[in-house]
């Protein structure tokens, strides 16, 4: 069985967790489990992945902390995401949700 795209899978990812948010770290660890992937590369491209969608308007950040445990680097600033109706209504048409 063929994988979803990368960003697909992300804004899967984001949906299901509507309610509550998901935090940037949880979207990258469960992309890398998922597609077999590992290290910073990976982890720099799903948070990409992720400044790309926000700047794009399709989801926002609703709760925001410093990276206390390094995992995007010492002092960086963590994001919990969910989707907005804009967000809704693109994964809606283009038949990811």
């Amino acid at each position: 069985m063929k994988k979803l795209h990368m960003k697909g899978r992300i804004l899967q990812l984001i949906n299901d967790q509507q309610h509550v948010g998901i935090w940037d770290w949880q979207i990258s660890d469960a992309v890398m489990r998922e597609y077999g992937l590992s290290g910073a590369y990976w982890r720099g491209n799903t948070r990409v992945t992720l400044a790309d969608l926000f700047s794009s308007g399709i989801i926002e950040s609703v709760e925001e902390q410093l990276d206390d445990r390094a995992y995007f680097g010492a002092g960086r600033i963590l994001f919990k995401f969910r989707l907005n109706d804009f967000g809704r209504q693109r994964m809606r048409d283009t038949a990811l949700a």
